[in-house]
């Protein structure tokens, strides 16, 4: 029976194959427990890359046929990438890149981790809902959650939502895995197995307060947590217009009643962060924490106070325990030690502050940042020992200016760094200059590329990238 679906999968295409059979060669994932890498790629056993050949703007879908003609590139492919790959080059696209699903995979929303032999994956939802007016039009910008064995069999459609996912993550309670995610003002979890069973946990929630997934090769990243999820509604009474503010609510991953911890009439409070189970929340532009293992209700009191500034994009950096943290506030890169020290952190490189960046990840001590045309590491140690608030930086990678996506698109493996990029002009073989041939036709998608931990580009005698996609332009493909 099984080769007889095989044999049925060739017959009839491509299209029906992905629904169903496989579409590469079988693996056995050695990990038991979850595989993350960041959101746009994940690696199996050291060896075997799942990843989004191409970004894919989903913004720029205006109908179905856009969606496929971004599939043709933005598809889920897999890669022998353990070390050596077999490529001219690294700005020459390598052998052995395939395809696993036709689903677009990496685009601004996307999120993607291995559990056992499945890979799991969101993808632009290609439903259409109804709008304001009554009309169905297409929603790009909501999600569907897939899932299929890393061989690409038994893909499945598990869940679209109807409002775009502003928060979502993996985590482990009691022995058992959920994904979490915050879609439009539903919380929603699916308890993830061989069969995955998803309940709405609440409805009308204005924030949410998740634990980050944890990252096996991101020091510091956790499985530990205390089992329960933080999230605000706003107070309402129909009877009495009077009535606003913020309740904050505590629900056991697990499942039971929810308990109001939190809030009241008049104060408008946002969870903003949560590291570990410390919660950050914004109350008049002002940001508090509570550590939620001492089980008191949230408060406004001074004591409480964390920044006089509302914060976001935060970060933990730890060696050993908890230094402190690095956020975002009156948009500046702010350090806080865990001793109430606080600064505004300068990142310098060859002498001159860098600009226009964008934090990837912390781990440890270091920070990882992206700038449209180089990545960088900054080591804070210094900085969190109080000597200081300048970090200089080294450049793991230089590229053409403009080529490096601006969004944060990543994943890390510990060994190497993996990112998007435009393909880079390269030297065409015997060229005559002479020659008025017609010049390489430009290619605006951004490609997957990895450099290794730890390289300096400014010692390289080349830029230290490898091209990981398959490109467009077959004069690009290693032949």
């Amino acid at each position: 029976m099984k080769k007889t679906t095989k044999l049925l999968c060739g017959l009839l295409g491509v299209g029906l194959c992905l629904a169903g059979c496989a579409t590469v060669s079988p693996i056995k994932n050695k990990d038991t427990e979850l595989v993350f890498n960041g959101n746009s790629a994940v690696m199996i056993n050291d060896s075997y890359l799942y990843y989004g050949n191409s970004f894919a703007d989903y913004s720029s879908f205006s109908n179905d046929s856009d969606y496929k003609n971004a599939a043709k590139l933005s598809y889920l492919a897999r890669l022998e990438a353990g070390a050596t790959l077999s490529a001219k080059d690294g700005d020459y696209s390598p052998k052995g890149v395939n395809r696993v699903s036709s689903d677009v995979v990496v685009h601004e929303k996307s999120f993607m981790f291995a559990l056992g032999d499945y890979i799991y994956y969101l993808s632009p939802n290609r439903k259409k809902f109804e709008n304001e007016e009554g009309k169905l039009v297409q929603q790009y910008g909501y999600s569907t959650l897939f899932r299929s064995k890393l061989n690409g069999d038994k893909r499945k459609e598990l869940f679209t939502t109807s409002a775009e996912v502003t928060q979502i993550e993996v985590l482990k309670y009691d022995n058992k895995y959920y994904l979490v995610m915050l879609a439009g003002s539903d919380l929603i979890r699916f308890e993830l197995g061989s069969k995955v069973k998803r309940q709405t946990l609440a409805t009308d929630v204005t924030s949410v307060a998740l634990p980050e997934t944890y990252q096996k090769n991101k020091v510091g990243s956790t499985l530990d947590w205390n089992g329960n999820i933080y999230y605000t509604k706003a107070l309402k009474d129909e009877d009495n217009s009077s009535v606003s503010g913020t309740s904050i609510k505590k629900l056991s991953i697990a499942g039971g009643e929810e308990t109001e911890v939190g809030g009241g009439q008049g104060q408008t409070i946002a969870l903003v962060g949560r590291k570990g189970d410390v919660v950050f929340y914004t109350y008049n532009e002002e940001t508090y924490k509570n550590d939620t293992n001492e089980n008191r209700r949230f408060s406004t009191n001074s004591s409480d106070r964390f920044s006089s500034s509302a914060v976001s994009n935060m970060y933990q950096v730890y060696n050993d325990n908890v230094l402190g943290y690095i956020y975002t506030a009156n948009s500046s890169t702010v350090y806080q030690t865990t001793a109430g020290e606080t600064g505004t952190l300068t990142l310098n490189y060859e002498n001159a502050s860098v600009s226009d960046y964008k934090i990837l990840f912390v781990t440890g001590r270091t920070i990882y940042l992206s700038t449209t045309n180089a990545i960088y590491t900054a080591d804070v140690s210094e900085v969190f020992a109080g000597n200081g608030s300048v970090a200089n930086c080294k450049a793991l990678v230089k590229m053409a200016d403009g080529s490096i996506y601006s969004g944060n698109r990543y994943a890390f493996d510990g060994t190497y760094l993996y990112y998007y990029a435009k393909l880079q002009e390269v030297e065409k073989e015997n060229e005559d200059e002479s020659d008025e041939s017609e010049e390489e036709v430009v290619d605006e998608h951004y490609y997957m590329y990895r450099t290794k931990v730890g390289t300096n580009a400014d010692d390289e005698p080349k830029t230290p990238y490898e091209l990981l996609s398959l490109v467009e332009n077959s004069e690009r493909h290693t032949k």
